[in-house]
């Protein structure tokens, strides 16, 4: 079918969204230029120029119906950041079952004012994701040019011929092959890290903040992995460079002024500043890393095979540099997100709990069983991935050809995202208990083959493009499972054994979904 030949309109979309970025960089300008209204004055001027940029980036970015030529339902633009990213993410849980209601299946966002495609159904996310190695990253993630400046020539940002040349360079740690090789390394640097807490924070009194308490081990983990055993003074440094990038990224998630371009060149401001000094602190850091694995020996460290194809000119510093922040600090947040909610989820089911337990203690081989994809451990952990998604919405890409999703014509080149908790949650694949945490239902379905579930539950992503560090965050994550459940009790406390897993409480300044609850975690008398 030639879609674009059938269907006119398809052409003038495509001029459409490249014309968008200059419509909206002149309606910016008209914005913010006004921001010194009133506050009554700017909220009345907001919701008029909102309205107006919607209209304009609905006829520019025309979707209509294959038979009746409907058009796409589309979320009401709101100046300066559409719905992205604080909707999509610090509220992207309500709005996901909210926006479903409302606009249906499949709907349209904007993050600023780019257009997304939300796609809620497994039938339709295997049309868009049938050819995923394909697929075109958004640039900067929408996110405009501030997300740009930390990540954007990150290896998960790029595409194309950049992203096989960047992607062949930094992936050769964590691959399944080579991931394995971590397991007595994991186990070591997990056990340190509970003494830590039992020397230095609440453990010691019987007590947990999962997100809070681990947050630093899969960094760490990681960190061990890309530079090989750090010095005292080098690991306290690069400790210390993390609340002042994880404070940077706020302003890619607050967006406004620093969304645009046009903040370039205003170095001065706090957003700028905070930038300069980060960037220059993280590339210090890094030469010294590599010198200090040179100097001490430790060559088959990944970082010297990384400044190494710096030089042979395999990788840019830029691409280098925001990989490594993307390996350490980008997924600080969304590892985290996932050692949390398995602890909590396994702090309120004693069953489960006891189940696991007597299957850590009768498997013969401890690194088989942790690398082991079939037990009651993994499940346990895919279940908890599978109720609390890192994000509530997946990172948009675009189709490189036209298609017919839910009866609407798309053009080559939109860009589509996942609604995670339609897929994984309220998807009727998972049964009426599809909102219960039950480990059983990954055992279950193992035997259907591991394609059933394909495009019914969404992790990592799908094809060649799924996130590199999966196996290393997976064997993280059941290491601390077996030796927090072999050596201590847990438990939830009071309050939350009162209240049903949707209440739990998460943590309202993190993009990634956090749990910030105390457990009960006692250890256990020899």
């Amino acid at each position: 079918m030639n879609t674009t030949s059938t269907f006119p309109y398809l052409s003038s979309t495509t001029n459409g969204m490249a014309q968008t970025a200059s419509f909206y960089g002149i309606i910016a300008l008209i914005g913010f230029a006004l921001l010194a209204l009133r506050k009554p004055l700017q909220q009345a001027f907001n919701i008029i120029l909102s309205r107006f940029i919607h209209l304009v980036l609905v006829s520019m970015n025309p979707v209509r119906h294959a038979e009746d030529a409907s058009s796409l339902p589309t979320c009401v633009y709101e100046f300066p950041n559409g719905q992205g990213d604080h909707a999509k993410f610090f509220h992207g849980r309500q709005n996901s079952e909210a926006w479903e209601k409302q606009h249906g299946s499949i709907y349209r966002l904007w993050s600023g004012a780019s257009p997304e495609v939300v796609i809620t159904r497994a039938h339709h996310v295997q049309v868009v994701f049938k050819d995923s190695s394909t697929h075109t990253k958004a640039i900067n993630n929408n996110s405009g040019w501030f997300m740009g400046e930390i990540l954007g020539q990150c290896v998960g940002l790029i595409s194309g011929e950049q992203w096989k040349r960047v992607r062949a360079v930094v992936e050769v740690p964590f691959r399944h092959s080579t991931a394995n090789r971590y397991v007595s390394a994991i186990q070591k640097r997990t056990k340190d890290c509970l003494q830590e807490l039992w020397d230095t924070k609440e453990l010691s009194r019987g007590a947990l903040r999962p997100a809070d308490d681990l947050k630093l081990l899969p960094f760490l983990i990681t960190a061990d992995i890309i530079y090989g055993p750090l010095t005292p003074e080098l690991e306290s440094e690069l400790r210390a460079l993390a609340p002042q990038r994880e404070s940077l990224f706020q302003w890619v998630l607050k967006g406004g002024l620093p969304r645009f371009a046009v903040s370039a060149y205003l170095p001065w401001t706090k957003a700028n500043c905070d930038l300069a000094a980060f960037e220059q602190q993280w590339r210090t850091f890094n030469e010294k890393a590599h010198k200090s694995a040179i100097e001490r020996g430790i060559l088959e460290a990944p970082i010297v095979d990384f400044f190494q194809a710096r030089a042979d000119g395999k990788l840019s510093e830029r691409e280098m540099l925001h990989t490594l922040d993307e390996m350490l600090f980008a997924n600080l947040d969304v590892t985290i997100g996932a050692v949390g909610w398995n602890v909590v989820f396994l702090a309120a089911d004693r069953t489960i709990r006891e189940r696991l337990l007597a299957e850590i203690e009768s498997s013969d081989a401890r690194d088989g069983y942790i690398l082991s994809s079939t037990t009651l451990l993994a499940a346990c952990v895919n279940e908890s991935a599978r109720l609390r998604p890192l994000a509530a919405f997946s990172v948009p890409q675009s189709i490189p050809t036209p298609r017919v999703v839910g009866g609407y014509v798309f053009p080559a080149g939109t860009n589509f995202i996942i609604d995670s908790y339609a897929l994984n949650v309220r998807n009727p694949y998972w049964g009426e208990d599809g909102d219960c945490y039950r480990p059983d239902r990954f055992l279950e379905r193992q035997k259907g083959g591991s394609t059933e579930s394909r495009y019914n539950y969404w992790r990592f992503g799908f094809g060649p493009r799924q996130c590199m560090g999966k196996y290393v965050a997976d064997l993280v994550v059941r290491e601390l499972l077996v030796q927090l459940v072999k050596g201590y009790e847990l438990g939830l406390m009071a309050k939350e054994s009162a209240e049903g897993s949707d209440e739990w409480e998460r943590n309202p300044a993190v993009w990634i979904d956090h749990p910030s609850l105390q457990i009960r975690c006692v250890k256990k008398t020899q």
